[in-house]
């Protein structure tokens, strides 16, 4: 009887314990099936949620995607250090200078024109100044002499030079003036002339047969003033004397303007006839004999 009432009560402990296992056995297929429902339907469940709170406050959701988003705090840099300004001094006040009266004006005194004598003095240093030259050349030209029987004649090569220019000697206090009224100094010049002629070099090339025994130091001196003259006839074709007179106002104006400092005026007398031919432009040939221009040909006049 103990052995069968000891048996039932084994029999109930086991089916007690049995029933218990089968509680937490239940307990953890309840506990794994909410948790995997849960895990697999969290993504519906949340955006269930967030449209609840979405249709609640429009902002909310903005607000939690931005606390997720960028969850580190905005860095604000310190506002930069401005130093307080210098102190600047009012500047020291300076009193207004003491009123000077403009002085009176005094009128400069009228220069007084330089003398003209010492005008013609200095004009006299530029004479070197205003002479233009002319070198001519000639070849193979030819001099002829009729002396009857004797004739003859050579062939010459010569070189020379022309010089024109004023006669500062005739310059006097009546040809420099100055006009006060208009301030300014009148040069009237004398026409320009021939100062100067030399024949540098010339040279006998070639004679001719002659049945005499020609004078060629004659046949020489027909040849220089046959030079000479025609080079003084090509210079004044040349414009030799045109020449002399504009370099002659020029220099000469401004060499009055820069001495006196005022304004000059320079005009040339008119030439009358042919011009003046300085002495050492006139050839010298014996007194019996003349240059034919027709014949070309130096003749002895008839006595």
């Amino acid at each position: 009887m103990r052995n069968d009432s000891r048996m039932y009560h084994d029999d109930s402990e086991n089916g007690s314990r049995t029933g218990s296992r089968d509680y937490v056995k239940g307990f953890f297929v309840i506990a794994f099936v909410v948790v995997a429902v849960l895990f697999f339907a969290s993504p519906q469940i949340a955006s269930f949620f967030l449209s609840l709170s979405r249709a609640a406050n429009h902002t909310a959701h903005n607000e939690i995607l931005a606390s997720f988003q960028d969850p580190r705090p905005t860095y604000t840099l310190p506002p930069t250090y401005t130093p307080l300004p210098t102190h600047t001094q009012l500047p020291t006040h300076t009193p207004l200078p003491t009123y000077t009266p403009r002085p009176t004006y005094t009128p400069f005194p009228t220069p007084t024109p330089i003398p003209l004598a010492f005008v013609i003095q200095q004009l006299e240093t530029q004479a070197q100044l205003v002479v233009v030259q002319n070198e001519i050349a000639m070849r193979d030209f030819h001099v002829g002499v009729d002396d009857g029987i004797c004739s003859h004649g050579a062939d010459f090569s010569a070189h020379g030079v022309i010089e024109a220019g004023i006669d500062f000697a005739a310059i006097d206090e009546e040809r420099v003036t100055f006009d006060s009224d208009k301030g300014r100094y009148f040069l009237q010049l004398p026409a320009p002339e021939y100062t100067s002629c030399r024949i540098e070099y010339i040279r006998q090339v070639e004679n001719t047969f002659s049945l005499c025994n020609p004078d060629w130091d004659r046949a020489r001196i027909f040849a220089e003033a046959q030079t000479m003259t025609r080079f003084l006839k090509e210079s004044e074709e040349e414009g030799l004397l045109l020449n002399a007179a504009e370099q002659s106002a020029e220099i000469l104006e401004d060499f009055v303007r820069t001495l006196t400092g005022k304004p000059v005026i320079v005009d040339f007398d008119e030439r009358v006839g042919k011009p003046k031919i300085s002495g050492s432009c006139v050839p010298s040939v014996p007194g019996e004999w003349y240059f034919d221009d027709t014949d070309q040909l130096w003749t002895r006049t008839s006595s």
